[in-house]
């Protein structure tokens, strides 16, 4: 069913402007089943005359409405995050979508909740929020006038969701949040750091290509779960320290894999371990590419004399 899509979907709208924008887009949520707004950086008055009026029946979704710093905060717990810009984003992000094609990139990239963002009135998206998208939707005009009004074009690119033949059903498990995402790309980003692999190349030029091929991917959080636990590994066996949760965080100490009562939820070796043995497989075992080097698993580093 249509409305079941987009009940599983949040709107976004970044930096409105216009409070009756604001109002309008409320009360379309109300008309298609949207029943999750939330703002990020608002530049005007939330709960005014305007909003008020013409949030009509959708006034308590717009007043309890939570307000985000940030577009990547207001995403965090989404699966996938598809924006909208009037201006062509193809070098970045893709081909453009139509509405109607959202259904067939959900059954390619499942998601247990999904945010359709719009950006502000005047610029839209900047680049840092539409590194947040995995995907983004381009509405064709007609006429001499290139883009539309906010309110309009979350109006057309709700309906279109809407009214669009739904996914069909997918075995693919549903993406892992951005927030687990984001984790896994500052943690790949530190390590490599860690090795001195830019001593030759710009970590700030580097880093929107890493972060663009780990959005191009669809990763389930036991994916996102076994490259933590990778990453964990190399640090473990280079460092002698699980390596850092977040980047400007410091390390995380090497534990004994055996030490009774260790946390098992925040150790990504031994949780890729649990992951092993749930699938049949022996998590102590050396994998091919170990055995084929000799390596030895779980076994501490070596230390320097």
């Amino acid at each position: 069913m249509a409305d079941a899509l987009l009940s599983s979907s949040c709107v976004v709208l970044v930096r409105t402007q216009g409070p009756i924008n604001l109002g309008m887009v409320a009360r379309l949520c109300g008309n298609l089943g949207v029943t999750d707004l939330r703002l990020v950086a608002p530049l005007c008055e939330v709960n005014c005359p305007e909003s008020r009026k013409f949030s009509t029946h959708s006034r308590e979704l717009l007043l309890h409405a939570p307000i985000f710093p940030t577009l990547a905060e207001a995403v965090a717990d989404c699966g996938l995050v598809i924006g909208s810009s009037a201006r062509m984003r193809d070098g970045e992000l893709g081909p453009g979508l139509l509405p109607a094609q959202v259904p067939r990139l959900l059954e390619q990239r499942p998601a247990a909740r999904f945010a359709l963002v719009f950006g502000n009135e005047a610029d839209g998206l900047n680049d840092t929020e539409l590194r947040c998208c995995q995907a983004w939707i381009h509405l064709e005009t007609f006429g001499e006038n290139a883009s539309y009004n906010l309110a309009n074009a979350c109006a057309i690119t709700l309906y279109g969701v809407a009214t669009a033949i739904p996914p069909a059903p997918t075995a693919m498990p549903p993406g892992a949040t951005r927030e687990h995402v984001e984790d896994l790309f500052e943690n790949w980003q530190a390590t490599l750091a860690r090795f001195q692999y830019f001593r030759r190349t710009n970590p700030e030029r580097f880093s929107p290509l890493l972060r663009k091929f780990i959005s191009r991917l669809h990763l389930s959080q036991h994916d996102v779960q076994v490259l933590r636990g990778m990453l964990a590994q190399f640090n473990y066996f280079t460092f002698g320290d699980h390596g850092p949760s977040r980047l400007g965080q410091a390390p995380a100490p090497a534990t004994s894999l055996d030490e009774p009562g260790a946390a098992v939820a925040d150790d990504p070796v031994r949780a890729t371990g649990d992951a092993q043995a749930e699938a049949g497989a022996d998590p102590d075992a050396a994998t091919g590419a170990e055995a084929d080097a000799g390596a030895t698993p779980h076994a501490r580093p070596p230390t320097t004399p």
